[in-house]
């Protein structure tokens, strides 16, 4: 067994004590030889399903990305193992030691023997989401996985945040009083795509199309070498749906917040303008069309029950930290999130600043619906590269606006 093996990081114990006691005590006994952290540890990893993508997204303030574009991989996987050791060091002392250990023995085993990446990488979407709000707030009360409400919702959220924060009413008085809030977190992040298309023209419509609207649309990318891709509109469904059913329609100052870590596509840096596009398009975006969502199967009560969400683009040094306030990139990069109020009434008071509450507790603006039919890379490199870019491209947007699914 894995505990009967000297701990790896000896030189960092002190560093690492958290993943000294999760070695030490068998928690990780049941990990894959695979796993990514088990191989971190081990200073094994050098390639993770992911990473080309995650390089492209970050702006290197660590120094971790050489001139050729390749991490310093021994770099990332001590600093990778300190920062998660600290962080679940710290969730213990929120959420208590046998909430943790069921979460490090369970979901990020991801699988234990029979190791799924993608499964891991959604286990640390949530670690890096719960960490920061559990640092957000001195807050009066946290609770992992909040028990479920019989006749209500079916499963559990992630966790529940109650506490008290100084924000505007909702009364009209622009004055910041004290209010008790409650905020429920949900966490989901889709698998990575195995193949990246490095190499290859892509095309990802980010509006609903018809039928023979995709067919007429894959047969001209065909005819110019494009790789067409469809946009994944029903993983976002889904989703939504599973949201709803861990959450209950919201009390006065109650908050249910859906956070979607969508990193991992063919975009790497605005990986989640696809995502956010389908939400928000102003013809028929799902968040802002409800007889659309009802369409493609989102549950009635949805809308009702979530109160905000939210789409990311994760970068390397966000995962090599733990750390999700690296989707507020600086240099120039700009956010690499979004978020939607649902409530039409507290997204408009949000943006005229007659409300502040979701700021407080999220740090975000609400943002404004994204008017994109199809994201593109083309990979124009000459002149007549470009000349043939800009004929697909007028082709490509004279076809989706005929094939839009109303």
């Amino acid at each position: 067994m894995r505990r009967n093996l000297p701990f790896p990081l000896k030189g960092y114990i002190k560093l690492c004590g958290f993943l000294h006691t999760a070695w030490t005590q068998g928690w990780l006994d049941e990990y894959s030889d695979d796993h990514f952290l088990i191989k971190a540890i081990e200073n094994r990893l050098e390639t993770f399903v992911g990473k080309e993508q995650l390089i492209e997204n970050d702006i290197n303030q660590q120094g971790i990305i050489d001139l050729n574009g390749n991490n310093n991989i021994s770099s990332f996987n001590i600093n990778f193992c300190i920062n998660f050791s600290n962080r679940m060091q710290f969730l213990i002392q929120e959420f208590g030691v046998e909430n943790i250990k069921s979460f490090i023995t369970n979901q990020m085993s991801a699988g234990k023997q029979h190791y799924k990446e993608d499964t891991f990488f959604e286990a640390l979407s949530e670690v890096s989401i719960l960490s920061f709000y559990a640092t957000r707030w001195h807050w009066e009360q946290v609770i992992y996985e909040p028990a479920v409400i019989a006749g209500i919702n079916n499963k559990n959220p992630e966790a529940r945040f109650i506490g008290s924060i100084n924000c505007k009413s909702d009364s009209g008085i622009t004055a910041e009083s004290e209010r008790l809030v409650t905020v429920n977190i949900e966490v989901k992040s889709p698998e990575f795509p195995h193949d990246n298309h490095i190499n290859e023209k892509i095309v990802i419509p980010t509006v609903m199309l018809t039928n023979d609207g995709r067919k007429e649309i894959k047969k001209l990318c065909a005819e110019h070498n494009v790789v067409y891709m469809d946009p994944r509109v029903l993983k976002i469904r889904d989703f939504i749906n599973s949201a709803a059913g861990k959450f209950s329609v919201p009390l006065k100052d109650e908050f249910n917040l859906l956070y979607i870590n969508w990193s991992y596509r063919d975009f790497p840096s605005n990986s989640f303008l696809e995502a956010w596009a389908l939400l928000t398009n102003p013809v028929n975006g799902i968040l802002v069309h409800p007889e659309v969502a009802a369409d493609i199967g989102i549950v009635p009560d949805a809308f009702e029950k979530i109160t905000a969400i939210i789409v990311y683009t994760e970068s390397l040094e966000g995962l090599m930290f733990s750390d999700f306030k690296h989707v507020w990139q600086h240099n120039g990069a700009g956010p690499r999130f979004r978020m939607w109020v649902i409530n039409e009434e507290l997204r408009n008071a949000e943006w005229a600043d007659k409300s502040n509450v979701l700021l407080y507790i999220t740090g975000m603006n609400p943002s404004r619906e994204l008017n994109q039919i199809a994201m593109i890379d083309y990979k124009s490199k000459t002149d007549m590269e470009k000349i043939e870019r800009e004929i697909f491209c007028l082709e490509l947007q004279r076809m989706i606006k005929k094939n839009l699914k109303r």
